[in-house]
């Protein structure tokens, strides 16, 4: 990605041409986000990027952080990896952890956290079921929505331990190939 710019040389004008990668060498908190993109010249320093409180513009309250929503307590353990793994991508997961409390309202990063922490809320509900988001829907705090999620669907999952190590010990490779067998076998 290129940054033009022009300067007054004389009587005639001359062009320039800085590079990304001349600015990174230039300035080493330069981090090209925009390097595939045309429309936006806009540079994120990596310490920016670093801080909690940085949305992308990608970060909206509609977006639908995994691809499949928790249910009932069926898929509990691998909705909640999925979700730790988008939450840390984002670096929001501190916000569902509890180890980035609430500043004071005089503090300087209060607006900052609430809209963070605000997003992150919004976020939940479109990774949960209806009835579970409606239960969810009036907690202010997503580590009190986590919490609330872990302490339900976390007991369940005794059972679906019983249930799966049963499916293990059933489980033949029959007339399938090595693969096949193995693939099911790590699922379960």
């Amino acid at each position: 990605m290129a940054r033009g710019g022009h300067t007054r040389n004389g009587g005639g004008t001359q062009t320039h041409t800085t590079t990304a990668q001349q600015i990174s060498n230039d300035d080493p908190s330069y981090t090209d986000t925009n390097r595939f993109s045309h429309l936006d010249n806009t540079r994120i320093s990596r310490e920016e990027a670093r801080n909690p409180y940085f949305l992308a513009h990608s970060d909206h309250p509609g977006a639908r952080l995994v691809p499949k929503v928790l249910t009932r307590g069926k898929n509990y353990s691998s909705w909640k990896r999925s979700m730790m793994v988008s939450l840390l991508a984002k670096n929001k997961i501190k916000f569902v952890n509890g180890t980035l409390p609430q500043p004071n309202p005089d503090d300087d990063d209060y607006d900052a956290w609430c809209q963070c922490n605000n997003m992150v809320i919004s976020w939940i509900p479109h990774a949960v079921s209806s009835d579970i988001a409606n239960r969810i829907m009036y907690l202010d705090d997503p580590s009190a929505i986590w919490v609330e999620l872990h302490d339900h669907f976390h007991q369940n999952n005794g059972p679906r331990v019983f249930e799966v190590k049963c499916s293990m010990q059933v489980l033949t490779q029959g007339c399938n190939n090595v693969t096949t067998y193995l693939t099911r076998l790590k699922a379960l």
